[in-house]
């Protein structure tokens, strides 16, 4: 396709300089206005020119390549792109690293620190020009276009060696028969966490069912010193169309018994069960602080930690950075699973997942690393950097965790134990296709990638509705309607460009 559109480019480029010589072989002397025009059409070719160089750049990938040949004493150096920024994180990282150098010495693993959601923007500039990434960060949405375009090199035999059977659900992204991307840490995003004080003060009990979440939001919303003002809020949500929205919003359309697509790919965002959970999602916004629409990640913490919300939906790391930083507030804080619906048990949870990047220039030792960093001692030690939020991707190193000669582990032991829990109903829609049946309500989460899901759920069409309402001024009907037309278009215009798909779970 682009190879079309640099010949039309250039037929173009040439029809028009041949029409210029012959305008300026045929027409009169210019005058000053004349001059103007055709100065600014050439300005335009130019402009023109560098766009296709761009656009050219930008689909070349080296999908096999070849190590350079390194001079007697040279090192390897493989790069490792990780949004993992937290300071005991890092700092494991590194005593890792040395080991592995260590026992390599013409190697050097170059740990690259980078924000979260700017994983796709690094990888795209690395395949433009040619850059090597070696190990990096993968979001399972954008499997399908990562393999089409050679981006993702094959682990499969990285699997086996350490040990394919060992890994739960969904812990290992595979296509086509290859594995690609293994989940290094679990993460979950249908815990609540709330003010067991708050709670007891008002008479109220940790929620069970949506109903009881909702009351206690409102309850729990008060000005505490009479001057007018709210000083507490109930419950902290966002609200904007980016990723920590959809991270709670999954958990609503879960349980209330909606889908995105069903096992065959077919829409399933246009059940009413979908609209209900929207409605649900809206009803609690009212009991969220005025600048909870613009909250990022973090945000919620932060409000959290500085006692201006009561509830809010997070993995383990707001228990862990309270008892960091704020342990009094931690001893008053207790975690439970979300009831965003009463339907299903379900919510939103996956895995980070790490490749190996196909232009890796040195394959086998970017491999090396990656089967030295799950096996032994050094993935549980990682994990174990923020207790309960980094979910261990086997059984086996759950109960290392939950056995760890760790303070947190040994004070807040339950609280993991919910988290760990936790994730044996969770999934990612991409990931897990059809993983709640609409009409029985029942959730079965069966391997099954969505090969849309890159523009379904990195254009945050789900979440936009809540904006559309909540900022917007849209119903929620007008709001889900257009929601779902916009995910049917998606997953149509896919399908017609591969009309030999078929589901990995068989109808």
């Amino acid at each position: 396709m682009n190879t079309r559109f640099l010949s039309r480019g250039a037929v173009g480029l040439t029809v028009l300089i041949l029409f210029s010589l012959v305008l300026s072989a045929c027409a009169p002397a210019p005058t000053p206005q004349t001059v103007e025009v055709i100065k600014t059409e050439l300005v335009e070719v130019v402009k023109t020119v560098e766009v296709e160089k761009v656009v050219e750049k930008t689909v070349e990938v080296m999908v096999t390549p070849e190590a350079p040949v390194l001079p007697e004493g040279g090192v390897k150096t493989v790069p490792l792109l990780t949004t993992e920024t937290d300071p005991e994180s890092v700092a494991v990282f590194q005593e890792i690293i040395a080991e592995f150098e260590e026992l390599n010495p013409d190697v050097r693993i170059d740990l690259i620190l980078t924000a979260h959601g700017s994983e796709e923007e690094r990888l795209i500039t690395a395949a433009s020009v040619g850059a090597d990434l070696g190990i990096i960060g993968v979001h399972p949405e954008y499997l399908t276009e990562y393999v089409a375009a050679g981006w993702l090199m094959p682990i499969t035999e990285v699997v086996d060696e350490i040990g394919r059977e060992q890994f739960k659900n969904g812990a290992v992204l595979s296509l086509d028969g290859e594995d690609y991307a293994i989940g290094y840490a679990g993460g979950t995003h249908s815990t609540l966490w709330y003010r067991k004080d708050l709670l007891e003060a008002a008479g109220l009990q940790p929620p069970t069912t949506y109903e009881e979440l909702l009351a206690a939001a409102e309850k729990l919303t008060q000005d505490t010193n009479g001057d007018g003002e709210i000083d507490v809020y109930g419950i902290g949500l966002p609200a904007g169309a980016e990723g920590s929205a959809q991270a709670r919003f999954i958990s609503f359309v879960l349980q209330n018994c909606g889908e995105y697509f069903d096992t065959q790919g077919n829409l399933a965002f246009n059940n009413p069960n979908v609209l209900k959970a929207l409605n649900n999602y809206l009803a609690l916004l009212k009991y969220s602080p005025p600048d909870s629409p613009g909250w990022s990640w973090y945000d919620g913490i932060t409000a959290y930690t500085a006692e201006k919300i009561a509830m809010h939906p997070y993995g383990g790391r707001l228990g862990y950075n309270l008892y960091r930083d704020k342990p009094e507030l931690r001893e008053k804080t207790g975690v439970t699973f979300i009831p965003a619906g009463n339907d299903t048990k379900a919510g939103r949870g996956g895995y980070d997942y790490i490749a190996v990047y196909g232009g890796a220039r040195y394959p086998e030792v970017t491999k090396e690393f990656l089967k030295y960093f799950f096996t032994g001692d050094r993935l549980a030690r990682f994990l174990l950097t923020v207790p309960g939020h980094l979910i261990p991707p086997t059984k086996e190193l759950e109960e290392v965790v939950l056995s760890a000669d760790n303070e947190y582990v040994k004070l807040y032991q339950e609280d993991i134990k919910t988290l760990f829990d936790s994730s044996n109903y969770n999934v990612l829609p991409p990931v897990f296709m059809g993983a709640v049946n609409t009409s029985s309500c029942e959730f079965n989460p069966l391997y099954n990638i969505m090969p849309w899901g890159g523009e379904i759920f990195g254009s945050f069409l789900d979440v936009k509705m809540i904006e559309n309402v909540f900022s917007g001024g849209m119903t929620p009907e007008a709001a889900w309607e257009q929601a779902y037309q916009e995910m049917q278009a998606v997953a149509d215009a896919w399908k017609a460009e591969h009309p030999d798909w078929k589901p990995i779970v068989s109808p």
